[in-house]
């Protein structure tokens, strides 16, 4: 049931037009840091639910209420500690849950038992004056109760600025690796550590140090925030967070958020980035980028904005530099620019308009490194492995198990799955693990359809209430995959996780060369933030932030294939081409060739053009024979091209494999060699033509076609 605003009269608590005392960030600020918090209003609201019978036979709304404040630019709920929602007890039940939504936007946040404690009893924030309550009881035999307690209403901020010089010289930033913690007004950023998480500065933890907001819209026209929707805020874990604030050079904070209550996604499942953690070079001729969510004047005001600026001195602990801040940015990454690295947490401000230097903690400070070294809370991992190794095949009859062993950092991994879809679907599905021993779990597989790629992964918490950890860490944007089939058709396969001998050359160009790495470019130029194929590497055009190719071309080449063991030999790869040049968005950036004579001569296969936006990995399939004949000298190559230095061009190659007869799964029953799902005279003529010859005609597997495959051949004959 969906309701009106005119559903909600009768159940209205309106506040108060006066609001009561301002509170804001309890702690005495010295005039150097540079946090921003917001200010609020906290008012009180006696409004409850009462206790809720549930109906294991349907949902129903329960109870339901609004909350107005009449003028507030933002609202948060706090609910009182007597407020429970009933678990369901088996699959056959559904949770109880709350659905607020904001009549200013019609953002909507759900909450059920699990996500309520993660959030600490209180709600993302919501735009506008006015939010609608629903207690929605699950299909289950139990009762729920939800109590409102308070509510924040938010006020105007107040700017102050450390900038560096007569003006303010940031830009708006897209970096998807940075976020705004509310309400202390404060910057983080996800590093690359086992379970992506987050550093800021020592001085922003407190009792408001509480929701992690990413893809933050522009702010009002005076400067007042505007929230992003529930489905990118996360709430802070406290029992994780480790810091000092100890001052300039010894000030830091390493944190974790709990998944997301709306998408069950964590951040970097989300915006798939996180930054490299190093520590910092000498200062001399360096320059330095701060990105984070600075107060302004007008729309800009705490949105995600950068600058760069000269660094200054690199001495013990302490990074000084010549980069506009204002407040709001403490906590932003300090990142050395052209290497995409982040090598210190952004904490102090000291310029001004006739001089002077911003101040930092340096990821020297081993305080730093050990507290990321043994994290605590949401902070802590799960390491998933695979003592059977993982599928790159699935019978299309299903029943295939995969064994994975969960090893939780405390208690025990909760809720074991393995979730899958077929490849460009919309939906997915999850099969539940069963304990083999101690921490580790088995899968069965179900019916595939034939000839379908399968995507797959993995998740688990870290206890009941714990972090949600994933493998690959990026699901859903990145998965596992295997192809259902009912006969073995890889021939050849290289994931780049070894190396298997390909040969990197270029003409015209230093940079952007090809390079089997993981991803560590940032995403900013429009290279991968990940891998396609979950494995961890593949290879890309340069892997240093800016690293693009530039005014030539450079060239990544297989090694020597044997296609002759294969009646339709299909090539299957994944590929990455982007332009993100503003003139020149059109222009070609990677060939795909092949040749079928050890690369004496090529041919194209494809053309790709990038429209200046980023399509993410595509994975093609193409038959070898449309193009080349089928030699035991095939090769392939990649080629990206910048034909006039003006563009930003980027590519990755993943996942390369040769199939044998099917690039698509091969469907038939065994001696069918046409894959028209029969068995008659025409596999005969297909065997006759492959005596001598490998394959898939070659029944016994002894390496030749001869009589004795003749001979089982005719026995798979129907009667």
């Amino acid at each position: 049931m969906r309701l009106t605003p005119s559903s909600f009269i009768a159940g209205l608590v309106a506040l108060p037009a006066m609001l009561c005392s301002f509170a804001q960030a309890g702690r005495v600020r010295t005039e150097t840091e540079i946090d921003a918090p917001l200010i609020w209003s906290d008012v009180a609201i006696d409004a409850s639910s009462g206790i809720q019978q549930s109906s294991p036979a349907e949902e129903t709304l329960a109870w339901y209420s609004m909350v107005q404040a009449p003028n507030a630019n933002w609202l948060r709920l706090e609910f009182s500690d007597d407020s429970k929602l009933a678990l369901a007890a088996n699959d056959t039940e559904t949770d109880s849950y709350i659905r607020i939504t904001s009549l200013f936007d019609g953002a909507e946040q759900i909450l059920n038992a699990q996500s309520l404690a993660q959030w600490h009893n209180t709600s993302a924030y919501f735009n506008g004056d006015m939010v609608i309550i629903e207690l929605i009881s699950g299909k289950n035999n139990s009762t729920s109760k939800i109590s409102i307690k308070s509510t924040q209403v938010g006020e105007d901020i107040v700017i102050s600025k450390s900038q560096c010089g007569n003006s303010d010289d940031r830009i708006a930033s897209l970096d998807p690796r940075v976020c705004r913690i509310t309400p202390v007004g404060c910057t983080g950023w996800m590093i690359n550590d086992t379970n992506h998480m987050f550093l800021t500065a020592g001085h922003c933890p407190g009792t408001t140090f509480s929701v992690a907001q990413f893809n933050v819209p522009l702010s009002q026209s005076s400067g007042t925030i505007v929230n992003p929707p529930p489905e990118d805020q996360y709430p802070i874990d406290t029992t994780s967070v480790q810091y000092s604030n100890g001052g300039i050079g010894n000030d830091w904070c390493y944190f974790g958020v709990f998944p997301n209550s709306n998408t069950g996604l964590t951040p970097y499942q989300k915006q798939q980035a996180a930054f490299t953690v190093a520590a910092p070079p000498a200062a001399s001729g360096k320059t330095l980028r701060i990105t984070g969510f600075g107060v302004d004047t007008g729309t800009a005001s705490q949105t995600n904005q950068t600058h760069t600026g000269a660094f200054n001195s690199n001495s013990g602990t302490t990074l000084s530099y010549v980069v506009d801040t204002t407040g709001g940015n403490s906590g932003s990454p300090i990142i050395v620019e052209g290497q995409g690295i982040a090598v210190g947490i952004h904490t102090n401000g000291g310029c001004t308009t006739s001089g002077g230097y911003n101040y930092g903690t340096s990821y020297n400070l081993t305080a730093i490194q050990n507290a990321i070294a043994n994290p605590k809370g949401a902070c802590k991992s799960i390491a998933f492995t695979y003592p059977n190794g993982l599928p790159t095949q699935f019978s299309t009859a299903g029943g295939d198990q995969i064994t994975v062993t969960f090893t939780s950092p405390s208690s025990a991994a909760a809720l074991p799955k393995m979730i899958w879809k077929y490849e460009n679907a919309s939906t997915t599905s999850s099969i539940s693990g069963v304990l083999v021993s101690g921490n580790t779990y088995s899968f069965t597989t179900p019916a595939f359809a034939c000839g379908s790629r399968v995507l797959f992964g993995f998740s688990a918490r870290i206890g009941s209430t714990g972090g949600l950890c994933t493998s690959p860490s990026a699901l859903p944007q990145q998965w596992y995959a295997a192809v259902a089939t009912s006969i073995n058709l890889v021939l050849w396969a290289d994931y780049f996780e070894t190396d298997q001998s390909w040969t990197i050359s270029s003409s015209g160009t230093t940079t952007g060369l090809w390079t089997r790495a993981a991803p560590n470019a940032g995403g900013f130029n429009g290279d991968p933030l990940v891998d396609s194929d979950g494995s961890g590497k593949c290879f890309v055009t340069g892997n240093i932030e800016g690293n693009s190719v530039r005014a030539g071309n450079v060239t990544l080449t297989s090694p020597m294939l044997d296609a002759t063991n294969a009646f339709t030999p299909y090539l299957s790869y994944s590929r990455w081409a982007v332009n993100k040049s503003t003139t020149l968005p059109t222009q070609a950036v990677m060939k795909v060739q092949l040749s079928d004579d050890n690369g004496l001569n090529w041919v194209d296969v494809e053309t790709v053009q990038s429209d200046g936006t980023n399509a993410g990995w595509v994975s093609r399939q193409i038959a070898v024979q449309d193009f080349v004949n089928a030699t035991n000298q095939l090769r392939v190559r990649f080629i990206a091209t910048d034909t006039t230095g003006d563009s930003v061009v980027e590519a990755g190659v993943d996942a390369v494999r040769l199939l044998a007869d099917d690039g698509l799964g091969w469907c038939g029953p065994q001696g069918d060699f046409n894959n028209d799902r029969v068995i008659n005279a025409a596999d005969l003529g297909v065997m006759l033509t492959r005596f001598g010859q490998g394959g898939i005609t070659d029944l016994d597997n002894d390496g030749t076609t001869n009589s004795t495959d003749l001979g089982l051949w005719l026995l798979l004959l129907p009667e």
